[in-house]
């Protein structure tokens, strides 16, 4: 098998896997069930993945391996902490809605706890993100010194998550634009944004360039 064809065939392995765990979770999907979406045996599979946790882990890491680089492509565009975080939620809330693959990594972060699957800490890294791009807006000018950014970073990841998930069980994440629209039109007077509509709705149409 060339390199080519073997980096290709682990790439569809990868998506197959994603497939089935954002269906069905990381419980009830087996390398069985993954295999037969590909039309192969799994043992076919086992020359890349040797087991279903090991396809967890790599699912997870793609969803990771996304963000720095959107990050970067919006801070190229010379947005505040504040905006970029903004600009973020969007970016990412649009890749939930259309790749499997994200939103498959956001499912074993809820799974992983259950049994015993080793991931990333879950929503961890998100926090420490969102932390970050709160102390940045604050050194800019942008929040109060009376904010608690890890208390701030932690309400706006859990509320995102809900967001997230009640989208996608509701309306396959149809609408997850406009009700990230609303989350933050509902949640920037907690860090003492006045009057936050217009900013949300340059940066919910300027997010689509990312």
């Amino acid at each position: 098998m060339t390199q080519l064809r073997a980096t290709a065939r682990r790439d569809e392995i990868v998506r197959a896997a994603a497939a089935e765990f954002d269906e069905v979770g990381y419980a009830a999907a087996s390398l069985s069930s993954i295999a037969a979406r590909l039309g192969r045996t799994k043992g076919a599979m086992s020359y890349h993945f040797s087991s279903k946790a090991s396809l967890a882990r790599e699912v997870a890491e793609y969803h990771f391996r996304q963000w720095d680089g959107v990050v970067a492509k919006i801070d190229a565009n010379s947005y505040s902490g504040l905006e970029t975080m903004i600009v973020l939620a969007f970016v990412v809330a649009a890749r939930f809605r259309d790749d499997v693959l994200i939103r498959a990594g956001m499912r074993l972060q809820h799974d992983a706890g259950l049994h015993d699957l080793e991931l990333p800490q879950p929503f961890a890294w998100w926090t420490k993100m969102t932390g970050n791009l709160l102390e940045r807006a604050r050194a800019e000018g942008e929040l109060g010194p009376e904010i608690d950014v890890r208390a701030a970073a932690e309400v706006l990841v859990e509320a995102f998550v809900g967001v997230q998930q009640i989208a996608h069980r509701e309306t396959g994440a149809k609408d997850i634009h406009e009700r990230v629209e609303r989350y933050w039109r509902m949640l920037l007077p907690g860090l003492g944004i006045t009057n936050p509509a217009e900013l949300v709705a340059r940066l919910s149409a300027e997010s689509t360039r990312f």
